[in-house]
């Protein structure tokens, strides 16, 4: 039985499971009872005439195709995370050896994806399909390898996706050749290419294709708010969730994209040859991006795939989808060391202007009103990050996001904010909710025991969402959010719902 009463489930009792998918067969690794897939193809060839070209799925195979090792993740700098010298150990919840990353490769042929199934049968499990952040510039869907505590003890199917980032899966070429006009959503292709797999294939593996729900963190996240969007991806899952990462699709118009592709083929010394971008070795063209400065990799908004959205609205293909959206009260942790900060210094960073409603007049009454309103925030850097966070900016948007559903009317939206404090990745004597730190958390992989609590709450939330489209537990009761009553789950030491617990800290944002 699991910790909170539920049975586990595991019934793959074969070391070496084979499945048949519509294009051909695949051995996976029969593990604790969990089946686990790896790269299994779901396109073809990326490479030379087809870069930068919208995907096609793979071609059939003959025999039995070996999925036990990870497939290719995309050209990028750096690895997959559960691997990552800084947070690898956080991400792995200490067992790194159960996501093979150390044997990963990077290619620019890698459209594939992995799949942790408790049971090889016809029983239509619930899934839960993963796509992995790092902006839309690196990351693998590789995290779902170890979620095998969370598909035992949920009864779903998960599923990771790895598909082409970066350069090669956002340049917009459409101002040089119209066969090239959606190269712009490339990456974005090869996620509903990979929707398409799992609608075709998932039932083989134990899911149930009428039952997916996409789930992303951080440019996860953002990707989903694409997709969604999306006419193309309509009907390839049931629910989304998106955390920390409530993006605004289509919000890349043609012009800064051009922009970037002319400053790229500058640097890389061919003019206005563009077409000698096809033959390049793929490490060329990336550090020639990194040597030009082009930072910003997004979906480019084209009259076929994803319309430009001059209103910054949250579009969505199907309004009726329900929405589970949130993110963590100090988001900003994970990009910075943990600071030595006394409170005496916190008034003197609080008034450097980032945040517009804090001054030095009125910057000791604001940090007195909040450790007031939260005695548990006894950190000042601690503080000095959730009030960036809270007050206004980027990490705001999840409340946006939220609030324009509930006023559509259109489609259930539920909400959430994260104050548990985890401990740092890279300091885990310290502890704050940082950005993706809930993320593992979610799929039962913890690498520290304080941490198992809210994991098993939010895990097993998370599957009731993707099981019914309600995140309610017999544990937690979890209304929808709504425009009056702006209902929020805080997961904390004690978790419940408030009402709007932002508010506060709007009042000093933008």
């Amino acid at each position: 039985m699991s910790n909170y009463g539920k049975p586990i489930y595991g019934m793959v009792a074969n070391e070496e499971p084979v499945v048949r998918t519509v294009h051909g067969l695949v051995k996976g690794q029969g593990r604790n009872g969990v089946g686990v897939f790896r790269g299994i193809p779901y396109g073809d060839r990326v490479d030379g005439d087809r870069r930068f070209q919208p995907p096609r799925a793979v071609g059939d195979w003959e025999g039995v195709l070996d999925c036990t090792k990870n497939g290719p993740i995309a050209m990028q700098f750096g690895t997959s995370i559960s691997g990552s010298w800084d947070f690898g150990d956080y991400f792995s919840g200490g067992k790194r050896e159960l996501f093979g990353c150390e044997d990963e490769v990077q290619s620019e042929n890698c459209l594939v994806l992995d799949v942790v199934t408790p049971g090889i049968d016809d029983r239509k499990r619930p899934v839960a399909v993963y796509i992995h952040g790092g902006g839309y510039a690196g990351g693998s869907g590789t995290l779902v390898l170890g979620a095998d505590r969370w598909v035992k003890e949920e009864n779903i199917v998960a599923v990771g996706i790895n598909h082409r980032l970066n350069v090669f899966g956002y340049l917009d070429l459409s101002a040089f050749d119209k066969r090239f006009e959606r190269s712009g959503m490339a990456g974005i292709l090869d996620l509903v290419l990979a929707l398409e797999w799992v609608r075709d294939n998932i039932a083989a593996f134990g899911g149930d294709p009428a039952r997916v729900t996409v789930m992303g963190e951080s440019g996860g996240g953002s990707k989903i708010n694409t997709l969604l969007a999306m006419d193309g991806a309509k009907g390839l899952f049931r629910a989304a969730i998106v955390e920390s990462g409530s993006g605004i699709p289509g919000s890349m118009d043609s012009g800064e994209a051009t922009d970037n592709a002319k400053a790229l083929m500058s640097e890389l010394g061919i003019g206005g040859d563009w077409q000698k971008l096809l033959e390049l070795p793929a490490q060329d063209i990336l550090s020639a991006c990194d040597r030009a400065g082009i930072r910003r990799f997004s979906p480019s908004a084209n009259d076929t795939d994803l319309p430009y959205n001059a209103a910054m609205k949250y579009l969505e293909a199907d309004e009726s989808l329900p929405l589970l959206v949130g993110s963590s009260s100090e988001e900003g942790g994970a990009f910075c060391e943990p600071e030595e900060l006394t409170w005496d210094d916190l008034p003197d960073r609080l008034a450097d202007g980032t945040i517009p409603g804090i001054t030095k007049d009125n910057a000791g009454d604001v940090i007195a009103r909040f450790r007031a309103l939260d005695p548990s925030c006894d950190d000042p850097f601690r503080m000095l990050l959730r009030l960036q966070c809270l007050c206004g900016g980027r990490w705001t948007r999840s409340f946006n996001q939220a609030l324009e559903k509930a006023e559509k009317g259109a489609g259930t939206v539920y909400s959430y904010l994260v104050t548990f404090p985890s401990p740092h990745a890279r300091a885990p004597e310290r502890r704050m909710a940082w950005h993706t730190a809930d993320l593992p958390l979610q799929m039962r992989i913890v690498a520290h025991e304080c941490c198992e609590g809210v994991s098993e709450k939010m895990a097993h939330a998370w599957a009731q969402f993707i099981r019914t489209g309600s995140p309610s537990t017999q544990e937690l009761e979890w209304p929808a959010f709504t425009a009056d009553g702006r209902e929020t789950m805080v997961f904390d030491t004690v978790t419940g719902i408030k009402k709007d617990p932002m508010a506060p800290y709007r009042k000093y944002g933008r």
